[in-house]
């Protein structure tokens, strides 16, 4: 019996010794491949880092060396977006899109030239009564300048006794007074403004018109579907959202004036509108503005609490816009994060002055909201996100 049963059993086929071998080796060529491939990707990478840093300091050198181009172009098209819904809603009322627009915009410059023309003489006086403005505040402060000024003093001997006792003529070269700065600056500022509004013009009056390219460009009917709701989604969303910051900010700036007129501050429209166009400027604007509004409390009232008081009030109603206010008319799925919106601050400042500044936040709004519609742009709409709402898949 036993005999039967280990005679099949001998009979098997013996398992070839060099089997693990040929594992062993396709092992290491599937390892080998999947390592070229992880280096592959690497170096992908690495090049799509590279480009990405040229392509950035490509358009900044174009942002900067293309300014007087480009900043009517922005602050064009940033106005044609604020005033698209209601060239929209003057169209609704059977007024042709070309003349709602000329309607709208010379409304517009005639309000603005209203404002500008009543409070050209309170920002005239307040520029000129500025040196003694800033004097007054140094003599409110002299107590706490004095040791400051006692150890300028000291150094300022040490220096003489080090230096060589020849006399040397020093020559101070005359500055242009504010009068001819602005004379030879208002050609340009006017040419600008008239660049701005044919623009703007065009803008609404072109309408769709842009967009039914796009649609025409596109190769399907579904890329076609495609281009119009993101371009809709995006001119909504963009229109609305500038428009209810202007509003914000034209309620900042009339609450400010109030505040101030009840305070007995003078030229409180002066306050109020200064406050309204720089809060366009995050943390920037409402500091500049709370800063003015201390040095002008401290050279005209007395007493150090009447002069904190129109500052006071001014960081309580930003507080109470910024914190309350905009998160809940707006929505937080456009709240951006500090730091972020701090650094595109300082960029846009340094590479156009008061007015990059200006257009800073807008743009960087705006960007966000593009973001959010673009699916291969969801990672920089959550890096610039605040993280309080998840961008839409």
């Amino acid at each position: 019996m036993s005999s039967k049963i280990r005679a099949p059993i001998a009979e098997l086929p013996e398992v070839p010794t060099h089997a693990p071998a040929i594992a062993a080796g396709a092992d290491d060529a599937a390892r080998t491949r999947g390592d070229a491939a992880r280096a592959r990707h690497a170096d992908l990478r690495a090049l799509k880092r590279i480009a990405m840093t040229m392509l950035l300091l490509l358009v900044g050198g174009v942002c900067y060396a293309a300014q007087e181009l480009l900043i009517p172009l922005l602050l064009a098209l940033l106005i044609s977006l604020l005033l698209s819904p209601l060239v929209t809603l003057l169209e609704r009322m059977r007024l042709p899109r070309a003349f709602a627009s000329l309607l709208l915009i010379a409304a517009v410059v005639a309000a603005l030239a209203a404002g500008v023309m009543s409070l050209a003489q309170p920002a005239r006086d307040l520029i000129a009564n500025a040196p003694g403005m800033i004097q007054t505040v140094q003599q409110r402060f002299h107590s706490f300048r004095e040791p400051i000024r006692q150890a300028q003093e000291a150094t300022k001997k040490i220096e003489d006794l080090t230096q060589p006792s020849a006399q040397e003529r020093t020559v101070v070269a005359a500055q242009p007074s504010l009068f001819a700065t602005m004379a030879t600056g208002t050609p340009h500022v006017l040419e600008a403004i008239a660049a701005v509004l044919v623009l703007v013009y065009f803008f609404l009056s072109s309408g769709n018109s842009f967009l039914r390219r796009l649609v025409e460009i596109a190769p399907r009917l579904a890329d076609k579907k495609l281009v119009v709701s993101i371009a809709r989604e995006v001119q909504d969303e963009m229109s609305r959202y500038l428009l209810t910051v202007s509003l914000i900010n034209l309620c900042l700036g009339a609450a400010t004036a109030i505040a101030v007129q009840l305070l007995g501050l003078p030229n409180p429209l002066l306050w109020g509108a200064l406050a309204a166009t720089l809060n366009f400027a995050p943390y920037v604007g409402p500091a500049t503005t709370g800063l003015a509004l201390l040095i002008a409390g401290f050279t005209t009232f007395d007493s150090i609490g009447q002069a904190l008081a129109a500052p006071g009030s001014f960081f309580l109603l930003a507080f109470i816009e910024g914190q309350l206010i905009t998160p809940t008319v707006i929505g937080r799925r456009f709240a951006l994060d500090p730091t972020v919106v701090f650094i595109w601050l300082l960029l846009w400042g340094w590479l156009w002055g008061i007015v990059g500044i200006l257009l800073a936040g807008p743009l960087l709004a705006c960007f966000r909201i593009v973001c959010q519609h673009v699916e291969s742009l969801h990672t920089i709409c959550v890096l610039i996100g605040d993280g309080s709402h998840d961008p839409p898949k």
